[in-house]
């Protein structure tokens, strides 16, 4: 009964501000479950036309730049971050806005400016995109990030939203053990989001200490910031008898593209977003079906306009059932590692290490061509070193030179991931 009058709260004070949230909401539902429809079409076009002017405008970064979105220059953090004063719309200035901050994988901060608008557009992608995973408003959440580096939210705006804030860094074995408990108390009306390692390392728990685990409390989980996974995707419909939802989305934009329920390709979030594949080495579009460089739009962020935000990461672009969908999502560029062959490995091989539960953590740095380090947390002594290092070698190659170092711990980044590949080459 609380769960439902959340929900009615919220919907109420939202037609008492104008409606705002729901209209949103109502239009995103549109454009993406008709996005072939002319109407659709001509709305998008409306919305990309809309931001491209503004920002000629009003943004000394792009003012002359020609009205069309290739005449745009691809951007990335580095750029925003160097010319930030530039990217800020000269009509927003003393507009209220939200400030949003993530550090990345390189642990250097980077911050964006939000209006009012923007926040409610992103408020309404999310109530849409919950609500095709399973979640309304007012069901409890549990929420696993590393809350120290966002701005915490009031006890009472939790206990409002329902929302059960979870540190990554606090999940300890007897803190899993406890949360396991009340997670079970739900009775079916729980949802889980959170990053894949927190998920993770709850399965892998379960693993050792309790296998025959099972549970009906949760009815929606989304993983988000990492890639899901074969061994958490399964270990999670194994213990808690749902198909977990994967879902790509950043600090700075919000939700780009998320999976349906039981497929593996994502739905790209056309009504808020513009979303391009571009070539590696250059910023020609990339082919339908190829490996490419995930450059964004965001239609509605007016206070700091995004456009062609070159993310890091790296997607592929197919079309199924007449739509465009992202078929695959790998991580960020810097961290994409290639075998003794040059090849890009475009999935996260250090994987392997899930079947061996002596292993706490695990990092791949590739130093040159054919040489790599493997670190490793062991949980006790480690006698597979030498199987382990043959099964990377089916996918680095037999002629792969690798050094096994033993560390107590892989520390996490100031965002609250852990980078499990890195290459020294590039960077």
């Amino acid at each position: 009964m609380l769960n439902n009058l959340r929900n009615t709260l919220f919907w109420t004070i939202d037609t008492l501000t104008r409606g705002k949230k729901k209209s949103n909401f109502k239009d995103i539902q549109s454009l993406l479950e008709n996005v072939n429809s002319k109407t659709s079409i001509k709305r998008k076009k409306e919305y990309l036309d809309s931001i491209l002017q503004h920002a000629i405008n009003t943004v000394p970064f792009y003012k002359n730049t020609q009205p069309l979105i290739t005449a745009f220059p691809v951007i990335n953090k580095n750029i925003f971050r160097e010319n930030f004063k530039d990217f800020q719309s000269e009509s927003f200035q003393n507009e209220k806005k939200r400030t949003v901050s993530t550090s990345g994988s390189t642990g250097t901060p980077f911050t964006v400016h939000q209006n009012i608008s923007k926040i409610i557009r992103n408020t309404s992608d999310n109530l849409y995109f919950w609500g095709k995973a399973g979640y309304k408003i007012g069901d409890k959440l549990f929420f696993f990030r590393l809350w120290n580096a966002f701005e915490k939210k009031e006890s009472f705006i939790n206990f409002a939203q329902n929302i059960v804030p979870i540190d990554v860094f606090d999940l300890t074995p007897t803190f899993i053990d406890n949360l396991l408990k009340n997670i079970q108390k739900g009775k079916g009306n729980i949802c889980l989001l959170g990053y894949v390692s927190a998920f993770e390392k709850i399965c892998k728990h379960l693993d050792r200490t309790n296998p025959k685990f099972r549970s009906n409390a949760v009815k929606s989980t989304i993983t988000i910031s990492e890639k899901l996974n074969e061994y958490t995707k399964e270990s999670i419909h194994k213990y808690f008898r749902i198909i977990p939802i994967s879902r790509y989305s950043n600090i700075e934009n919000g939700i780009i593209a998320q999976q349906p329920k039981g497929k593996d390709y994502f739905v790209i979030n056309e009504a808020s977003y513009y979303i391009e594949i571009l070539n590696m080495e250059n910023d020609e579009q990339q082919q339908k079906g190829v490996l490419g460089r995930i450059i964004i739009t965001d239609l509605f962020n007016q206070y700091n306009p995004m456009i062609r935000y070159d993310t890091g990461d790296l997607g592929m672009i197919e079309e199924i059932n007449n739509k465009k969908v992202l078929t695959q999502i790998t991580g960020r560029k810097i961290d994409a590692i290639t075998n003794t062959n040059g090849k890009i490995i475009t999935f996260n091989i250090v994987l392997i290490v899930n079947k061996y539960l002596q292993l706490a953590q695990c990092q791949l740095i590739q130093t040159n061509h054919k040489h790599y380090t493997l670190k490793l947390n062991a949980l006790q002594y480690f006698e597979k070193e030498n199987e382990l290092i043959a099964d990377f070698k089916k996918y680095l190659g037999n002629d792969a030179v690798i050094k096994v170092e033993y560390v107590s711990e892989i520390p996490l980044l100031a965002s609250g991931k852990r980078r499990v590949m890195i290459n020294q080459m590039i960077q």
